[in-house]
């Protein structure tokens, strides 16, 4: 598989909205979603996502056209994104970290900061990065994930780094993708309820393997 530049560039669009979607729903990006034009990036890598995927973002497509108006969407998704990731009754239902979602162990049960998270400081810590101190999450959160596999990728490409697109590739398939399919899984028995993060989960895992089916070289 290879990506031209437009496509690239689509594909980092696209990680950075998804990471978006996961930090939450503001007004602007509900504007966005029922314009349209927030699903553009993803819309121009159709070809290279697998069937489930592509189907997936179709179906969310349509979905938000039920919302009369930016408001109304961003009520629902506001307080589903609570519901699911943040806070209920039940406990988080599917928390947004890997830590989470190591060994067999239910992911309520695991603690915050397990070894994702360590590893993840270190992954930081030796491309010279750090997380400001007002993000208030461990380095371990989804979002967080999604932006270092956007710096990966980014000065990867535009630096012709192999080295850094090999590590973007093996991060993507070897990390992200086991346990973003397990926060899948676990989001799909509420797609009754509310189809929306269901639907992105999956888009994610599919983004995700075309990132690790890509070639390493930069030349490519």
């Amino acid at each position: 598989m290879i990506l031209g530049e437009d496509e690239k560039q689509a594909l980092l669009e696209g990680f950075r909205k998804l990471s978006d979607i996961f930090w939450g729903p503001d007004s602007l990006k509900c504007s966005e979603i029922l314009s349209g034009s927030f699903w553009i990036p993803f819309e121009k890598i159709i070809p290279h996502m697998d069937l489930p995927s592509a189907a997936a973002l179709e179906r969310i497509k349509r979905w938000v056209k039920t919302f009369p108006d930016a408001e109304a969407l961003w009520a629902d998704l506001e307080e589903t994104h609570v519901r699911l990731f943040i806070s209920d009754r039940q406990g988080i239902r599917t928390p947004l970290y890997a830590s989470c979602y190591e060994g067999e162990t239910p992911s309520e049960t695991r603690p915050l900061m397990g070894e994702p998270a360590l590893a993840m400081q270190l992954r930081y810590l030796s491309k010279g990065l750090s997380l400001a101190e007002d993000i208030g999450e461990p380095p371990d959160h989804l979002s967080i994930e999604l932006e270092y596999l956007y710096f990966l990728l980014e000065k990867g490409w535009a630096e012709k780094d192999d080295l850094l697109l090999e590590e973007a590739f093996s991060f993507s398939s070897g990390i992200m993708l086991p346990w973003v399919m397990n926060l899948k899984h676990r989001l799909a028995s509420f797609e009754n309820e509310n189809p929306f993060y269901p639907l992105i989960a999956i888009l994610l895992c599919g983004i995700l393997r075309v990132i690790a089916e890509l070639p390493i070289s930069s030349k490519q």
